[in-house]
């Protein structure tokens, strides 16, 4: 192999294991993948990236992404969905709007349960709007007989607002489990380039 493809090779180890060295404090085998790539490029007269330095900025904006979506939790404003929000029919919430980190990302949440099928709680929100200016986008699942049923509704306003049910009624219950996500602005972060 030669010179170049060596050290192309090693760089693209270093880097593809950098998912590893979030997982663990030190890694040997990255750390020894990274100073083989380093030595190589040394070797031939080149500089490589800075995979260290790379990885704790990766690290730092994380850190920093992950503090500010729990700062729009934390607020104490209350939790609000859009207004063009539909009413869900027969609807029991099991608790206050509430805020959320749902997947890392802060939402304001709704959850309950209604007696509809969760493929009568879409159509109704379908219905609900149609012939407003909202993007919808619906997905009709079937796992194993578990029926769920998500809708997604966007406004065409700028910032655009977004809205999601998502209904679920596993085999033989008689209630749907309903959510109702909303995402919440995350200001930018001082200092983004």
């Amino acid at each position: 192999m030669t010179s170049p493809a060596r050290l192309a090779l090693l760089l693209a180890l270093a880097v593809g294991a950098s998912p590893l060295a979030r997982a663990q404090e030190t890694d040997p085998d990255l750390e020894e993948a990274l100073r083989h790539a380093g030595d190589a490029a040394r070797q031939m007269g080149l500089e490589g990236p800075d995979v260290r330095k790379r990885m704790e900025e990766v690290a730092r904006e994380e850190a920093q992404e992950k503090a500010s979506a729990q700062a729009v939790v934390d607020s104490p404003e209350p939790a609000k969905l859009p207004a063009f929000t539909p009413e869900i029919p027969r609807f029991a919430p099991s608790g206050p709007l509430a805020r959320e980190l749902v997947d890392g990302q802060p939402m304001a949440v709704q959850r309950g349960t209604s007696p509809l099928t969760p493929t009568e709680l879409a159509d109704a929100w379908a219905a609900a709007v149609s012939g407003q200016e909202i993007n919808h986008v619906r997905n009709d699942l079937d796992v194993n007989g578990t029926i769920t049923t998500l809708v997604f509704l966007t406004s065409r306003t700028m910032p655009p607002q977004e809205v999601r049910l998502e209904s679920e009624r596993p085999p033989g219950e008689k209630t749907t489990r309903v959510s109702v996500l909303s995402p919440l602005p995350v200001p930018e972060a001082s200092g983004a380039d």
